[in-house]
C-alpha cells in the first residue's frame, strides 16, 4: 500500500529522492580567498558536452558558494571518499567566527588548471567547471556548467571509471539530525549504515 502526501506536505517529496551523493564544492571569496561548502543537488545533464547541474539555496538568504560562482562564474567539484566525512560536513557550517573553511578543513589545496578555485589532493576525482546557464528554480538557483577539465585517483577507478571498493568508499548520504551543539548524520555503507557526529564549530580564543 502506497501512502499519499497531503498537498501541505508536497515540499518533503524531494527527500523520496534520498540518497544523496554528497560534493565538496570550491569558489574564490571576493576577497581572492578560497571557500569550500559541501553539497548534495548535482547531477550530470549531458554526456558529450561534458555538463553538470547544481543546485544552491538563494532564499531566504543566498548561499556564499552561489554568490561566489555569480561572481566569478566557475567553480570545482570534489569527489569525496568516506575517510573525508567528519571534515566534509564541518564544511556544510557556516562561518560564524570569519576563519576560512578551507582552513578549517585542513584539506590540501590542489592547484586547478583552468579555473582559479584550487580543487582538494584528498578527493578521489575532481572536476574544473565554467558556468553555462542559471536558472531560478523557486527556493534554488539551477547552475549549468561545463566541464572543462578532471582527473582522477587512478586506485579508485578502473579504467572505464567503475569505482574500485574497498580503495574508495563512496559517500551516500541518508539523513541528519540537527541538535543543540552538533549534527549526527547516517551515511550507507557497503552492507550496513555508519553513523558521524560532528560537533558545530566554536569560537578560539
Amino acid at each position: 500500500m502506497k501512502k499519499e502526501m497531503k498537498k501541505e506536505e508536497l515540499f518533503n517529496s524531494v527527500f523520496l529522492l534520498q540518497p544523496s551523493r554528497p560534493i565538496l564544492c570550491t569558489t574564490i571569496n571576493e576577497d581572492g580567498t578560497d571557500h569550500i561548502s559541501t553539497f548534495s543537488w548535482i547531477n550530470p545533464v549531458s554526456y558529450k558536452p561534458p555538463r553538470v547541474a547544481l543546485a544552491l539555496l538563494n532564499k531566504p538568504k543566498k548561499q556564499k558558494s552561489l554568490e561566489n560562482i555569480e561572481r566569478t562564474g566557475e567553480f570545482g567539484v570534489n569527489i569525496p571518499d568516506m575517510s573525508m566525512i567528519e571534515k566534509m560536513v564541518e564544511c556544510s557550517y557556516s562561518t560564524k567566527f570569519g576563519e576560512n573553511k578551507f582552513e578549517r578543513s585542513c584539506f590540501t589545496r590542489l592547484p586547478s588548471v583552468y579555473i582559479k578555485p584550487p580543487c582538494i589532493e584528498e578527493g578521489m576525482a575532481s572536476m574544473e567547471c565554467k558556468v553555462l546557464d542559471m536558472i531560478d528554480t523557486g527556493d534554488h538557483t539551477l547552475i549549468i556548467a561545463d566541464i572543462i577539465y578532471a582527473r582522477y585517483n587512478e586506485e579508485a577507478y578502473s579504467p572505464n571509471l567503475l569505482i574500485k571498493i574497498p580503495k574508495f568508499r563512496p559517500v551516500i548520504h541518508l539523513q541528519n539530525f540537527n541538535l543543540e551543539k552538533s549534527q549526527v548524520h547516517v551515511f550507507l555503507s557497503s552492507d550496513s549504515t555508519e553513523t558521524v557526529e560532528v560537533p558545530y564549530p566554536t569560537k578560539k580564543e
